[in-house]
């Protein structure tokens, strides 16, 4: 999108864009970090709200699904820019690595107080947080392929079900 297009859509001129964005990167970056801060403190709101670890899994990748759900735009703009430009300018590239490890750090908190409870085993919880985030990635990626195929729930579901019981038969033959 054009900056002259991303005017037109939020109804002001493209000098009014101008007066607080030097150029669609910085309004990229922008945009990423306000997102991010946003599905964080909703993951975060939705995880204090649960009480076991998997519930609390659950809740914030409910939140994170749903975030990307209803912010598919940002999130396909996002994604497309990191196709197209993968080695795209340092101040994007820098956000979206910091918002990362910003969701991983959280995550890999929730892990480390599951572990301490008892209600999961003993891990790296950072590792174990990244596999988590990458699969709501994942998540994200098909959902913005396919958005009607699975619902929010059903994804989250999946996803901690998967992260805490693999793909392993539950008996053995």
């Amino acid at each position: 999108a054009s900056m002259k297009r991303i005017a037109h859509e939020a109804g002001v001129a493209k000098g009014t864009i101008y007066l607080y964005f030097r150029n669609k990167e910085e309004l990229l970056v922008y945009v990423a970090e306000h997102g991010f801060a946003v599905m964080l403190e909703r993951a975060r709101a939705a995880a204090a709200r649960e009480r076991s670890a998997e519930g609390k899994l659950a809740a914030l990748l409910r939140a994170g699904l749903a975030h990307s759900s209803e912010n598919q735009a940002i999130f396909r703009a996002l994604q497309e820019q990191r196709l197209l430009a993968p080695d795209s300018p340092a101040p994007l590239a820098a956000t979206l690595e910091r918002n990362l490890e910003r969701l991983v750090s959280f995550v890999a908190g929730v892990i480390e107080q599951g572990t301490r409870s008892g209600e999961l085993r003993a891990c790296d919880p950072r590792r174990a947080s990244r596999f988590l985030v990458e699969s709501m990635r994942g998540a994200i990626l098909e959902r913005l392929r396919e958005p009607s195929r699975t619902s929010v729930q059903a994804d989250a579901e999946a996803i901690v079900d998967f992260f805490l019981h693999g793909v392993g038969a539950t008996e053995p033959r």
